[in-house]
């Protein structure tokens, strides 16, 4: 028995090569320089001094090894074919920046996969595994690195205008001599290194040749054709080759299917395209989500595959999740993200031979192995129990899901003490054309929100793309769409499967086969059934040739019919089996399928044969939580086979398998996820035979358990799922039930967006919860209703009226929760009414209510949302207070992580704080936008990032700005703000911009909101303006008188009146600074500074004329100048200072005019306005 070193557990098997506990290798640790054994712990190797992984270095100088060892390693020698033909007619410069490319490649696949470079030779390159330490999978790793640079040598040649160039490789394990401590060139010596050489000049270009070593200890991933015997230099005798043909399974053989595997052809270019996005992933650290659309049957899954072969064998780790979507039951939500995240921590929580823990058990110990903060744990874990279907009697926020998803992946990433960037994850979604909205908008949220490298490979039907037109738009989503072979593409798969295969066979299959890969293997497949087709020393031929019947290898016309009429050669055991299967869906338990085929004498001998066959085999992914269970190799063979059943024996199926789930609903409080499954088998019963008397029983268990599936969707933040559901059990549910599900259809459309018909549901159900006297749920349909209203048609008297009606039913101050409750409902929800049609008296009142009843209430969100509120209505008329509530709703949603809450805390502080301390603003804008993006949130990243962008160009970082609105959200949520802020500093350029209305319609829906409508005059003044029209001022006097009418928030109210007032200010129209003076009267303030600072200016510009004494003009000059220095704003700081200096310079004051007419000119070079640069430059002259 062993010892682990790293773990210390004792008892570990003779045999054994890894620790059974923490997976550490068993084998003896040797020293990284000599290789020689080394004690348990060791820090410095005991033979030669070296100092070892994680040894502290001290100021004893250790002598480098000198002399020699022998070990086995792997050697590879590549040469490039045809590089010298092909490069005698380039550029000498050209031919050197191609070889430079090569050689950059080779160093990246030999590092990728652990290798040590040995050296180039001309174009040729030389690398050894097995230094400085011997690993078991040494020679595995030589050979996917020789594939691997084969294909990135050929994709290299097509990149630069070379596609005959190629590389051919040789590999050979052996004992070499070991040059102990150096690196790079002269590391080993001996026949190994002649030979690898030798085998690279025999092997055919684009190949990977290797000796039989090579081949023993890799053949359980790589499939291999047999070479022959070669003659070699220096070699007695011939040496048997091998010619690596494909890599049949992951790292160490994982996975291996020894079944019937066709070849990948025609799909070279789309693997490329698949390992360069995960790459382009990999080195940015940002996600990136690549989808793989294509017919069925036409290579998807086997795409997926073949890249997962390819990451297995990387020397870095690569972590690979999994999940596949159900085609059974509508709208699981997030079922294949629980898949890939429950085969996550089911690998954290154990080992294989741990005994079955509890599925909460596996959560808590998936987490304690990857996420080292207490408190992070405690966050994470009911959120992750939600998708995980287990019960946790809490209720979250979409947005508060998504985060804690996506901080779990970035937990799997990290390794244990290490604060560098994580692992690179990868999730692959299998059948995504039966993606729920739930995951769609997760994957979304992903690539927006995750701060690491993490790749979504997506395989899907085209369908996917049809109904998700938006995924495409994506600026971190690529497609590649699978394209049917041609026809020489699959004479050539064929040929692979079948040797001998006659040319008119060949060519009719190929014909029938419509480019679709599957089919070929069904035809196979069929023909091994028949015995026509057999197994010969590791190749399929044909039975007898000379005895060949044409008529019997004739396929069916389709793919369908194909798999049908194999389905009819079936035994009866085996048929009755995959019939009842077909029920069950693409993977199905051992427990499932007993308990359909009680009258199989023999199950288990009926499923071997159907293993044989190939319709059947165990999933041996130890990732994927379907590990062990029986699936169809193909899934096209299950809708065939479930296609074929009677409606009887369909519904009997379906009854036996909603029983058994709903039994095991019942005893688990983690199968909650079986609720939509369970519902489905009902009313795929009810639908096979929809006459039979028992039609009444079976509809209420299928409307039962759609509820449940809508509170599990609810749950999981997916309310289009939750509203598929209610919608299916309304049409089903008795009438007395009909009203609890239309409201709680109401609330789900509501949530996903879908106001038209959330208004209709939540009217109907508001006048029956009315009708029958229950406040609070009538309470929560009067919300549903308001809010979608205000969202929708904008009827704003409707929805207050609906919400004030609830209010009268209800006591001022109740006692009871509920009724509680549905008060703070009612009166947030007027809150909301007053600030989406800009009432700022009744958001006032509505607020200090929401804030008394939240008191009351005690739950933090509300608390914070009620303060927020309240800031916002009284930011004009009492500051001080706005700023100390936002202050304090801040650092409440911070400690409750409430992040909704926290971002809109943070963005409205930020635009209060934007016109009286615009560094302290930029910093609280800046948190903002990360909280939402973690979220995931766009439009209020949206509104974040545009403040910002306003804030930005106050404090002259024009360029950071222009970055900001350009981002295509902004265009989408605030085209008129994004519009404005552009102008603002196009027009300061001398830029050509675009006109107002080919951004903005004048009838456009967004025109309705009165704020939005000043803003939209503000816009049209600013293209006057730029354009030099007499009208600009006019039209900015306007723009602030209708956002005065609009009774909008302050915040809203400022940068309006500032761009305005500087347009009269540029046109130097004195009656309209005049108006725009007595909009902002000191005794209707209090005023923020920049306010303050751009009157005291206009203040100067009126004196000028000697209504006012000089002293009066300086005296407002230089209180503007001290206010907007205050304030932060280094643009009106530059604007100030040019008014000023050009007055002094008037004054006779030349000297100090000058200055301030510099630092103004300063500023204005920094930012590129040159209008306003000759504006000063023409003011300066005027003066003579």
């Amino acid at each position: 028995m062993k010892d682990c070193g790293s773990c210390g557990t004792t008892g570990q098997p003779d045999a054994a090569s890894f620790c059974f506990v923490c997976g550490s290798t068993l084998a003896a640790a040797a020293c990284i320089s000599c290789g020689s054994e080394l004690p348990p712990g060791g820090k410095f190797c005991p033979t030669c001094g070296a100092a070892q992984d994680g040894a502290i270095a001290t100021a004893v100088e250790v002598p480098q090894p000198k002399g020699s060892a022998r070990k086995i390693t792997s050697v590879l020698f590549g040469d490039l074919v045809g590089f010298t033909t092909l490069s005698e007619n380039r550029d000498p410069e050209e031919v050197r920046e191609m070889l430079t490319a090569y050689f950059d490649e080779c160093r990246s696949v030999v590092g990728q996969y652990g290798g040590e470079l040995e050296k180039f030779i001309g174009d040729a390159v030389m690398a050894v595994w097995g230094l400085p330490i011997t690993r078991e999978d040494d020679a595995e790793r030589a050979v996917r690195a020789g594939l691997e640079l084969v294909e990135r040598v050929t994709a290299l040649g097509e990149r630069i205008g070379m596609p005959g160039l190629t590389l051919r490789v040789g590999i050979t394990t052996a004992e070499v001599a070991v040059t102990l401590g150096a690196t790079g060139q002269g590391m080993v010596a001996g026949d190994a290194v002649n030979t690898a050489a030798r085998i690279q000049s025999t092997a055919t270009p684009g190949e990977v040749w290797v000796d039989d070593t090579t081949r023993t200890f890799t053949s359980s991933s790589f499939a291999f054709d047999d070479a022959g015997a070669h003659a070699l230099k220096g070699k007695a005798e011939p040496v048997p080759l091998w010619a690596v043909r494909a890599v049949i399974a992951g790292a160490g053989g994982d996975r291996r299917d020894d079944g019937l595997e066709a070849p990948l052809i025609g799909r070279d270019r789309e693997l490329r395209l698949v390992k360069a996005v995960f790459h382009g992933v990999e080195e940015s650290l940002r996600p990136g989500l690549l989808v793989v659309d294509g017919e069925a049957g036409v290579g998807k899954t086997r795409l997926g595959w073949e890249f997962e072969k390819y990451v297995d064998g990387f020397d870095a780790g690569v972590l690979w999740h999994r999940g596949r979507c159900l085609s059974y039951g509508d709208g699981i939500a997030y079922y294949a993200l629980a898949e890939a995240v429950r085969g996550r921590l089911t690998i954290l929580a154990g080992p294989d031979d741990a005994p079955d823990l509890d599925s909460r058990d596996v959560l808590q110990r998936g987490l304690d192995a990857c996420v080292p903060d207490a408190s992070e744990r405690d966050w994470l874990a009911p959120r992750l129990a939600a998708l995980l279907g287990q019960e946790t009697g809490a209720s979250f926020t979409r947005e508060d899901l998504f985060v804690a998803w996506t901080t779990f992946f970035k937990y799997v990433g990290l390794r244990e003490g290490v604060t560098s960037p994580p692992e690179p994850v990868v999730l692959v979604i299998d059948d995504a054309q039966y993606a729920d909205e739930g995951l769609l908008d997760f994957l979304e949220h992903l690539l927006s929100a995750a701060d690491y490298a993490v790749f979504v490979l997506v395989l899907a039907r085209p369908e996917l793309l049809a109904d998700h037109h938006a995924l495409t738009g994506n600026r971190r989503v690529t497609v590649v769409h699978l394209e049917p072979l041609s026809a020489g593409e699959m004479s050539s798969l064929l040929d692979d499967l079948v040797g001998g295969l006659p040319g008119p066979i060949r060519d009719q299959l190929v014909s029938r086969a419509a480019g679709v890969p599957l089919y070929a293997l069904e035809t196979v497949r069929s023909l091994i059934d028949q015995g026509l087709v057999v197994s010969r020393d590791g190749q399929h031929l044909l039975s007898d040739s000379s005895t060949l019947d044409l008529d019997a290898l004739a396929a069916p016309t389709t793919l369908q019919a194909l798999i049908a009429a194999r389905l009819d050669t079936l035994p009866t055991a085996e048929r009755r089996v995959v019939d009842r299967a077909s029920v069950l869906g693409l993977v199905f338990t051992d427990e499932g399928i007993a308990a359909l085929c009680s009258d199989v004498d023999d199950l288990d001998q009926a499923l071997t044969g159907l293993f044989r066959r190939e319709v059947l085999r165990r999933e041996t992914d130890r990732l994927s939580t379907d590990y062990g269970n029986f699936r169809f190799v193909q899934g096209a063979v299950r809708q065939v086979a479930y296609g074929m059943l009677s409606r009887r024996d369909r519904k009997a199926a379906h009854l036996t398998v909603a029983r058994t789930l709903g039994a095991e609903l019942e005893s688990r409080s983690d199968a909650y996820e079986l609720a939509p499954i369970i519902a489905q088998h009902y009313l795929d019963a009810l639908d096979a035979v929809p006459g039979d008397p028992d039609v009444p029983e079976l509809t209420r268990a299928a409307s039962e358990h759609l509820e449940l599936a809508a509170d599990r969707a609810a749950a999981l933040g997916a309310p289009r799922e939750a509203a598929g559901h209610l919608r299916r059990a309304l049409a089903r549910c008795e009438p007395d039930h009909r009203l609890a599900v239309l409201g709680r259809l109401a609330h789900q459309l509501r949530i996903a967006g879908d106001h038209a018909e959330a208004i209709e549901h939540a009217a109907e159900a508001l006048e029956g919860f009315d009708a029958s006297g229950e406040i609070v749920d009538a309470a929560s349909a009067a919300e549903d209703l308001a809010l979608a209203l205000c969202y929708s048609d904008g009827d704003i008297a409707r929805a207050e009226k609906a919400v004030r009606d609830q209010l009268s039913r209800l006591p001022q101050t109740p006692d009871d929760p509920a009724l509680l409750g549905a008060r703070v409902t009612l009166v947030r929800t007027l809150t909301s009414v007053a600030m989406r049609s800009g009432d700022a008296t009744g958001l006032e009142e509505s607020s200090l209510e929401f804030m008394r009843l939240a008191e009351l209430a005690g739950d933090p969100r509300w608390i914070a949302d009620s303060w927020t509120s309240y800031a916002i209505s009284c930011a004009g008329a009492l500051p001080r207070l706005s700023a100390v509530l936002l202050e304090r709703a801040i650092e409440l949603t911070r400690e409750h992580r409430a992040l909704r809450e926290h971002s809109l805390a943070l963005l409205n502080s930020a635009a209060m704080e934007s016109y009286n301390d615009l560094p302290l603003a930029i910093e609280r804008c800046r948190e903002a936008i990360r909280t939402a993006h973690e979220m995931g949130d766009n439009y209020v990243v949206a509104f974040g990032e545009l403040n910002l962008a306003q804030m930005l160009l106050l404090t002259g970082e024009w360029d950071e700005a222009a970055g900001l609105l350009t981002h295509e959200d902004l265009l989408a949520y605030v085209p008129i703000g994004v519009d404005v802020s552009t102008r603002l500093s196009a027009s300061a350029r001398n830029e050509v911009l675009h006109a107002v209305a080919e951004t903005i319609s004048e009838d456009s829906e967004i025109l309705d909101d009165p704020s939005w409508r000043a803003e939209y005059e503000l816009d049209l003044a600013l293209e006057d303006d730029a354009a030099g029209r007499p009208e600009a001022p006019a039209r900015a006097l306007d723009s602030v008188r209708r956002m005065q009418e609009a009774t909008a928030p302050a915040a809203d109210f400022w940068p309006i009146w500032l761009l305005a007032s500087e347009i009269a200010r540029g046109h130097l129209d004195r009656g309209t600074i005049q108006q725009m003076l007595s909009a902002v009267e000191p005794s209707s303030g209090p005023w923020p500074a920049g306010v303050r600072a751009q009157r005291s200016r206009l203040q100067g510009v009126l004196g000028e004329d000697g209504s006012i004494d000089a002293e009066a003009v300086e005296a407002a000059y230089r209180d503007a100048l001290a206010t907007a220095q205050a304030w932060g704003s280094t643009l009106h700081e530059a604007h100030v200072r040019a008014d000023l200096g050009v007055w002094l310079h008037r004054q006779g004051r030349v000297p100090e005019g000058s200055e301030l007419v510099a630092s103004a000119r300063a500023f204005y070079e920094r930012v590129g306005a040159l209008r306003w640069l000759e504006l000063l430059d023409r003011r300066i002259a005027a003066i003579g």
